[in-house]
């Protein structure tokens, strides 16, 4: 059988060894509103007009810290937001759908989608891989820069920034509130392929789920975001060493550039997925379901259920950035399908 991981096999060293769509249309502080009939982000050029949103304080933890052999590392929360069932899963029985949730305990009328961001200090760099969505969603989302603080890590110190795809929940965060880049001092890499597919004069999607309007949204977001640092931004082959330590392992289908990255220290090894998967049940019990936001949603179930036997097949531990937070953990097979392993939680303690 094809291994999803191949592609990362670039040498021995490596080894194999929306968010805030909800059922009524929202309108918040920032003049974001989001609605089943398509999603309205403001763009950067009115940033200094816009009020800077008002976030809670959360009551528990959004940083969680692990090690992948001598890397240190980091899942930092940037929020959740809700989206609902019938509109995630459009082409699923709904109530096949609603059956699933119920049997796993969760509502049945909405998915809770995390947004996790792994941070890492490897040999030489200071890492994150994606940014969250920053101000592109909402008063729920957009907390990556003052949870990084809280921990210990200033936004300029991150030197390395690796973007999955360039879909505003993973590259919102590139800005703030007044458009100035949060991560002053960073270089950013994306696939050649994902580059050219947003910056193009013409970008195309007909085989995705979402509306034209959400489509002309997602599109401007991305390209105006790249824009901002296209001077600082390296283009690299899927399959491609990115820094010492991280690969990249083609995954489209959910964009037609998308990676996931395998991280190896020493023997251990941790692959960040991207949005390859994003809930369980819904996409691990029946990963044959199409996702609304895949751009070509055919291939996203095929790089899903390649990506689910291989690593299930690997117990390769994963980073998945939506996932209940801090989505690390394993996939097992479940008779024909898949589920969720949690890690258990670790609270650091030393001898």
């Amino acid at each position: 059988m094809p291994n999803f991981l191949a592609a990362a096999k670039r040498s021995t060293r490596w080894g194999l060894n929306r968010w805030g769509l909800m059922a009524l249309v929202a309108t918040v502080a920032l003049g974001v509103s989001l609605g089943l009939g398509g999603l309205n982000l403001p763009a950067s050029k009115a940033l200094a007009q816009t009020p800077a949103l008002e976030r809670a304080t959360p009551t528990n933890a959004m940083a969680y810290r692990f090690t992948v052999g001598d890397y240190k590392a980091m899942v930092v929360s940037d929020g959740t937001l809700t989206l609902p069932v019938g509109f995630f899963v459009p082409n699923a029985d709904p109530a096949a759908a609603a059956a699933a949730l119920a049997d796993n305990f969760l509502p049945t009328d909405n998915v809770l989608v995390h947004l996790n961001v792994l941070y890492l200090e490897t040999d030489e760099h200071r890492v994150l891989i994606d940014t969250g969505a920053g101000n592109t969603f909402g008063p729920t989302v957009g907390y990556l820069a003052n949870n990084l603080a809280a921990a210990g890590i200033a936004p300029d110190t991150i030197d390395t920034i690796i973007v999955t795809h360039a879909h505003p929940d993973h590259i919102g965060g590139i800005l703030d509130d007044s458009g100035n880049p949060v991560f002053a001092n960073a270089s950013y890499y994306i696939s050649e392929p994902e580059w050219d597919f947003w910056t193009a004069p013409t970008v195309d999607m007909p085989n995705t789920l979402v509306d034209e309007d959400t489509q002309a949204t997602l599109i401007g977001v991305a390209q105006e975001w790249l824009g901002a640092i296209a001077s600082r931004t390296t283009r690299f082959a899927l399959g491609d060493e990115i820094i010492p330590g991280i690969v990249s392992v083609p995954a489209v289908g959910h964009t037609p550039g998308q990676a996931v990255y395998l991280i190896t220290s020493g023997d251990d090894s941790l692959l960040a997925t991207g949005d390859v998967f994003f809930s369980d049940p819904l996409n691990l019990e029946n990963p044959d379901w199409e996702v609304v936001f895949d751009t070509d949603p055919t291939q996203g179930v095929a790089t899903r259920k390649q990506l689910l036997e291989t690593v299930a097949g690997d117990r390769r531990r994963l980073l998945v950035p939506h996932m209940p937070f801090p989505g690390l953990g394993h996939v097992r097979t479940q008779g024909e399908a898949y589920g969720w392993e949690p890690i258990v939680w670790d609270f650091g303690f030393e001898a």
